[in-house]
């Protein structure tokens, strides 16, 4: 059956240099530095999350920039300053700091959704709501933002009309601990992250083609008729399992190379999709 898809589908992971993907999904001997050309072969997108932890100097988003396809898009995790440290209180020097790291990517069309993730302590009670809706109220124009929470409590009507305002979306997940609960908080975009089910490990896990299957009805009749795009990142990094999992999700969902503006590789493809990753 031939599917109509309207939406812009950005599918990849979370993240590009994990060493326990070369013989995976790497090939032997690629070194570090061929890494990220590599994946944009097969993905239009990643998850930079590097940025969660410390901000890397400028020359290396110029190598991304640089490495990658036109098309190419990375969306980018905001430094746990914001999140963890200062619990959503602004601060316009930081995110100056931020954003002008980000403008090789910017100025290049590359630049796809700023990531906040929201520490499992930050729970909603009617101060931090308020100071979540200061926080959104200061962010600049003329950029995507996405939120994911770590709390139930943030899984009301207060915070998606909160969102809905500012135009922010909401993390749709699928992960152990909260619910996936579709929820769409603006037009222009959604963004869904998938961790993983693992019992110790959340990442840890290779997901089963019909939970894959499963996902991608879910966002063909809930999600796609309501948005221009869909940001999709696959954070079971274990074992090379994201990549191969993404690969099959495109697959899934109906997806050409054509439609994702990347480029074709034969070499190695029957080993990337074999439905057991190597163990």
């Amino acid at each position: 059956m031939l599917v109509c898809i309207v939406a812009k589908y950005y599918i990849g992971c979370s993240g590009w240099w994990y060493k326990d993907w070369v013989g995976r999904f790497y090939p032997e001997g690629l070194d570090e530095a061929g890494r990220l050309k590599y994946y944009s072969q097969y993905f239009n997108t990643t998850e930079a999350n590097v940025t969660f932890y410390k901000l890397p100097p400028l020359t290396t988003i110029h190598s991304w920039a640089r490495k990658t396809p036109k098309n190419f898009v990375f969306s980018v995790k905001a430094p746990q300053e914001f999140t963890h440290q200062m619990h959503f209180l602004y601060s316009d020097r930081k995110m100056a700091r931020f954003l002008k790291l980000l403008s090789p990517l910017q100025n290049s069309n590359k630049l796809g959704v700023i990531l906040f993730q929201a520490p499992p302590e930050f729970v909603c009670t009617e101060s931090t709501l308020q100071r979540l809706e200061e926080f959104l109220n200061r962010l600049p124009k003329g950029y995507e933002f996405a939120i994911e929470f770590r709390h139930r409590s943030w899984l009301n009507e207060k915070t998606f009309e909160l969102l809905s305002s500012y135009r922010v979306a909401y993390v749709i997940v699928d992960e152990p601990l909260l619910p996936s609960l579709i929820k769409i908080t603006t037009n222009d975009f959604t963004y869904i992250r998938f961790h993983g089910r693992g019992k110790r490990v959340w990442y840890y896990y290779d997901y089963k083609r019909e939970e894959l299957e499963k996902w991608a009805k879910r966002i063909r009749e809930e999600i796609e008729p309501s948005i221009k795009k869909l940001y999709i990142y696959f954070n079971n990094h274990f074992r090379a399992f994201a990549p191969k999992n993404a690969r099959e999700f495109i697959e899934i969902i109906g997806l050409s190379p054509t439609e994702l503006k990347i480029q074709t590789v034969q070499t190695g493809l029957s080993r990337f999709l074999k439905s057991k990753g190597k163990k």
